[in-house]
């Protein structure tokens, strides 16, 4: 595996966890990159989606498969910027165990 693979599989093993954790979905919806599936999941503070290699599917089995693409149309930056948002207001819950 080179470099840029297990960067990639180390993210896909993070964003697998989140869908995990928050209601996801997966499917290959985006013409430009037809091989890939998009997971899309549901944070409290909006929808976040990252694309998934197809070696890393196998980190996905857990998600519904969808065929109809609600990716809300967030750029990077928004997905950022609500991952961030939520991060935050997990650290200010008094209980975090």
């Amino acid at each position: 595996m080179s470099g840029t693979d297990s960067v990639y599989r180390e993210r896909a093993r993070l964003v697998a966890h989140l869908a995990a954790a928050y209601p996801s979905t997966i499917g290959y919806h985006d013409p430009e990159e037809p091989d890939w599936a998009v997971v899309i999941v549901d944070l409290p503070t909006g929808q976040a989606s990252w694309h998934v290699a197809p070696e890393d599917m196998d980190l996905f089995a857990h998600v519904q498969l969808s065929e109809i693409n609600t990716w809300d149309g967030h750029s990077t930056e928004e997905k950022y910027a609500r991952l961030a948002a939520h991060t935050y207001a997990l650290t200010q819950k008094e209980d975090r165990t």
